[in-house]
């Protein structure tokens, strides 16, 4: 006898529902399904001609514009001893080995970065593609094991893919966790395989901050971004931001998140760059708006003071909107986890 269609229908559901339930053992080849909402968040750090913290101002202080157009934003006041959640990142490809003996500290560093927050540290190497060392801990003895057991690679450095790859693992971490990358690499991506529009959305769909210390100083290091979040710009943003990307990695990523893009040429420099680091990282005042014209791609956004003041603002200068009501199916992470 033929089933009725509502019979069917109800044994596709249970089954369903069943299944989700059930331990899956073949996680990793099944596609993540994730809701997004729009909710924009915008770290922004001020800083003053010293280079000190500016402090005390309210969101009335600030003007966030999205392509332009201004934003009704909030400030969230209860950011101190927030928990944070670190990934290093570290290039052992193409000519990185020449850098190994700079990172004896690095470890002491990153613990300072975290500060006497809450927190999780995990560290991921990389040439031609990443993989991970030492999963999210806050045991310092096993991050330092982990730093000083990286080995040279092969003449790869995928920036990109590697970043992709951390925004990945922070995903996973507790929301109410600051996300931060650490990079030390060279200027340029060289093996990436991820499309660069995919990774902007990627970057641009998270609320990762990259940090990003470089040791290879050249002309690529000289490329200028100033003005990248001004009106112009709107004309051909993907273009603009892939054009970033294939000049300087290490420094369009950051700018991207609202990060901080640095070069190092010894060891005593990259402790030094890095304790500058820590105090931006603690020090960020987190706006957030909802956008106005949710248009689904990359958006450019700016970042200022209603008055003019002798300050440094600094602040993510994009984000990747999707649909509010949309489930999408993530791209998988490059490399393995």
């Amino acid at each position: 006898m033929r089933r009725s269609v509502p019979l069917r229908l109800a044994q596709f559901v249970f089954l369903y529902f069943a299944a989700a339930l059930l331990p899956c053992s073949h996680a990793q080849q099944m596609p993540t399904l994730r809701t997004r909402t729009n909710l924009v968040l915008v770290p922004t750090l001020v800083e003053g001609k010293a280079g000190e913290p500016v402090f005390n101002l309210t969101a009335k202080d600030f003007l966030v514009a999205d392509n332009g157009v201004e934003q009704k934003i909030h400030l969230d006041t209860e950011t101190y001893n927030q928990p944070i959640s670190i990934v290093v990142l570290v290039q052992v490809g193409r000519s990185a080995v020449r850098e190994f003996y700079k990172y004896q500290g690095l470890p002491t560093m990153v613990d300072a970065l975290a500060g006497n927050n809450q927190h999780r540290i995990a560290v991921v190497e990389f040439d031609s593609q990443p993989r991970m060392l030492q999963d999210f801990t806050n045991n310092s003895d096993l991050v330092e094991h982990a730093v000083y057991s990286i080995q040279p690679g092969d003449d790869g450095a995928a920036i990109s893919d590697s970043v992709w790859y951390a925004v990945d693992m922070l995903q996973d971490e507790p929301p109410q966790n600051q996300r931060v990358i650490v990079l030390l690499s060279e200027t340029r991506d060289h093996g990436s395989r991820t499309p660069m529009t995919e990774v902007l959305r990627k970057i641009g769909r998270s609320d990762v901050i990259v940090y990003s210390l470089a040791f290879s100083a050249g002309r690529a290091d000289l490329f200028d971004f100033s003005g990248a979040g001004d009106g112009p710009n709107l004309l051909a943003p993907v273009k603009m931001a892939i054009a970033a990307l294939r000049k300087n990695a290490a420094a369009a990523i950051p700018h991207m998140t609202g990060g901080q893009y640095l070069r190092f040429n010894s060891g005593k420099q990259l402790d030094s760059e890095m304790g500058m680091l820590a105090n931006q990282v603690h020090n960020r005042y987190i706006l957030s708006f909802q956008p106005s014209d949710p248009k689904p791609g990359l958006h450019v956004l700016s970042v200022s003071l209603r008055q003019p003041l002798d300050v440094r603002v600094l602040a993510r200068t994009s984000y990747w909107a999707t649909s509010t009501a949309a489930i999408e199916e993530d791209a998988p992470s490059p490399g393995p986890r």
